[in-house]
């Protein structure tokens, strides 16, 4: 693939993975318009990809402003990179109504295939991206995907969007969440922690539409991003951060009414900048916020991607950050009936649909932990059994839970998933949002696990691309003590977590994870310390789940 114009790296600050300020703007338009936020492919079907790019007419036409004319923009698909075999192309148009941002649902492509895509507005060309259709149903041919989440401008380089650029056979990105974050500089544990690298505009925290679109558009001028979206389709879905911490529905825990305004109104233009600045195929004319969709790539693998926000009740009061609270028998909410995360039709539309897929692999995109986490172990669910139902069910609730603003925190819509995963092979949860690396079994029941060994499915769990766990954090803020932390973890997964097999606390990076007929085996990335704009990567561990199995193992070696 031919490299990003050297017109969107201007010498000023871009080395490495910096990017310009606001005050260079005028020096970023000379030097690269109108395509300044380079270009994006996403949600690639059998014969069709969205294409996407902003454009910028003027020096005055930044994100969010509202300002410049409507520009025509012309597009161009073809099977090479010299465009001398076009084979779909067009005319549309760029406004302020959308931020000048670009969505083209390029279709009539053959499945599977290869394709070089590229934009003409005001008499120049924008770099070249490539992408890929997605395989035609009847085939088998294997998927690979490169997955990320969470990925803080202000806290850590986004050198892994770089490594990630350069793997070769991908057939798609999958991004599952927090792919910019609301925050204003500084910390967010302490004064400065995570400690701050760099710093995203607008310097304040983002609540109103412009400045979602300002952010937005600071971090499409971040040249690692510009190169991962320029080198592979992306499939993506929000998480909090596109709006704030810890969104539910009607509010979130960094949201303030008194302060901040209306929640609605706020939601509402954190999603909006995200569908305008992300290639993201709209497939519900009645809904234009829906992002939950199926995609599928031949007849290996069947895709959902769900959406964990905008339907979720308010989660339990937490101790620590939203992220660990009392539960259970402790007097925790997280199961009062009637409680969800996803809502009944997204329910009924994901187990519904894992029941009836003929696919070899059903794999589930999805934003937080699925996995159940609990602190002290418990009596096994066979003994308990013999106490009689009533009893049994309540010792089925975990005593403590540490987390409860992922799944733990919505322990009967989960149940209910588990219970449909259950009578399905080969369902792969993969998953974001906890700055950490995990491979786990999803047991049937947790409270029987230990003794029957039972699993519904299985998740993989991809660490930050540049936000740090809560364990680094607190070796920032007091060393050593995130490190012991880290190792009481462990050891709690070790005695009551046992379908955990395998866990890493401190690294920044991403999963590349393979799908064959025979197995889908994760390849967890490392970064050596994503707080350098340089930083190598390596594969840390090597995980797989034979056909058929529902089990985590190791891998023999890494992918090829």
């Amino acid at each position: 693939m031919p490299e990003l114009s050297r017109r969107t790296l201007i010498a000023t600050g871009l080395g490495g993975g910096a990017v310009l300020a606001m005050s260079q703007w005028s020096e970023a338009v000379a030097a690269g318009a109108p395509f300044v936020h380079g270009v994006a492919s996403g949600d690639p079907l059998p014969n069709a990809v969205i294409l996407w790019t902003r454009i910028t007419p003027s020096v005055e036409a930044t994100p969010g402003s509202g300002a410049g004319p409507v520009v025509s923009v012309d597009w161009e698909v073809s099977t090479n990179a010299s465009f001398s075999g076009i084979v779909a192309s067009g005319t549309t148009s760029a406004g302020p109504d959308t931020d000048h941002t670009v969505h083209v649902d390029a279709g009539g492509l053959q499945p599977g295939t290869k394709y070089w895509y590229r934009f003409r507005a005001l008499d120049a060309t924008s770099p070249v991206g490539r992408t890929k259709t997605a395989a035609a149903p009847g085939t088998s041919t294997p998927v690979r995907f490169g997955v990320v989440s969470c990925a803080n401008y202000n806290w850590g380089y986004f050198t892994g969007y770089q490594h990630l650029a350069q793997e070769p056979d991908l057939d798609s990105v999958l991004h599952l969440g927090d792919y910019i974050y609301e925050y204003a500089p500084g910390g967010v544990l302490a004064k400065d922690i995570p400690k701050t690298v760099r710093t995203a505009e607008p310097q304040r925290e983002c609540l109103t539409l412009t400045d979602y679109r300002i952010r937005h558009g600071f971090y499409k001028l971040e040249p690692n991003l510009q190169q991962l979206h320029a080198a592979h389709p992306m499939v993506a879905v929000w998480d909090d951060h596109e709006i704030a911490n810890d969104t539910w529905k009607n509010g979130a825990e960094n949201h303030d009414p008194a302060t901040e305004g209306d929640w609605a109104t706020r939601a509402s233009a954190g999603r909006r900048a995200w569908l305008e600045w992300l290639p993201v195929r709209h497939t519900d004319p009645d809904d234009w916020y829906r992002i939950n969709r199926r995609l599928r790539f031949g007849d290996l693998v069947d895709l959902w991607m769900l959406d964990e926000r905008r339907f979720r009740d308010q989660p339990p009061k937490s101790l620590l950050f939203g992220y660990g609270a009392a539960g259970g028998l402790l007097g925790g909410t997280s199961s009062k009936p009637g409680r969800g995360m996803i809502g009944e039709d997204q329910t009924h539309w994901l187990v519904d649909g894992l029941a009836a897929s003929s696919a070899k692999w059903k794999v589930v995109g999805n934003q937080v932990p699925f996995y159940p986490t609990v602190l002290l172990a418990s009596v096994p669910g066979q003994i308990t059994d013999v106490l009689g139902p009533q009893l049994s069910k309540v010792f089925e609730q975990p005593l403590v839970q540490l987390q409860v603003e992922d799944w733990n925190g919505f322990l009967d819509e989960r149940q209910r998933i588990v219970d449909g995963m259950a009578g399905v092979d080969n369902v792969v949860i993969l998953t974001g949002d906890v700055h950490q690396s995990y491979a786990s079994e999803i047991p049937v029941k947790p409270s029987k696990y230990l003794l029957d060994r039972k699993s519904a499915a299985v998740e993989y769990i991809t660490p930050g691309v540049a936000s740090p766990s809560l364990q680094t954090q607190i070796n920032q803020i007091a060393p050593g003590i995130g490190t012991l932390l880290n190792t009481v973890l462990a050891t709690n997964d070790l005695l009551a977590n046992p379908w955990v097999k395998y866990s890493e606390g401190f690294k920044a990076g991403y999963l590349v994870v393979d799908f064959s007929s025979t197995r889908v085996q994760a390849d967890f990335h490392h970064l050596a310390d994503n707080s350098k704009p340089n930083t190598t990567v390596k594969v840390a561990a090597s995980y797989q789940t034979l056909a058929g199995t529902k089990r985590v193992t190791k891998a023999p070696g890494p992918l090829s």
